[in-house]
């Protein structure tokens, strides 16, 4: 039960990310994160996923985006742009599965 609660709330975020709403995030961490380009390409999808659910599971016990985004402020800076680039690549897997579905 407890599983499917997180994977809920995690697709409700990814979801509101790939409308461009992303509330778990400082625009500060967006961008220190996507400063090397070259990381951002050689990221898989499964290891996007891997490092998400991980991180999310640490902070899925806070109800409030407030609170979560304290958690994630918690983080060591090396794993926070990682979680930051790992959700992104997931929010841009959302929205490449969506066109899809439009063609």
């Amino acid at each position: 039960m407890r599983k499917m609660q997180e994977a809920q709330g995690l697709d409700q975020l990814i979801e509101a990310g790939s409308s461009g709403y992303l509330p778990l995030f400082y625009q500060d961490w967006i961008s220190e994160s996507f400063a090397d380009k070259n990381e951002v390409k050689r990221m898989s999808f499964s290891k996007a996923a891997e490092t998400v659910h991980r991180i999310y599971g640490q902070i899925e016990r806070h109800h409030s985006i407030e609170r979560k985004k304290t958690a994630i402020q918690a983080l060591q800076k090396d794993e926070r742009k990682e979680f930051v680039l790992s959700f992104m690549k997931m929010v841009e897997y959302r929205a490449l599965d969506r066109l899809k579905e439009l063609h």
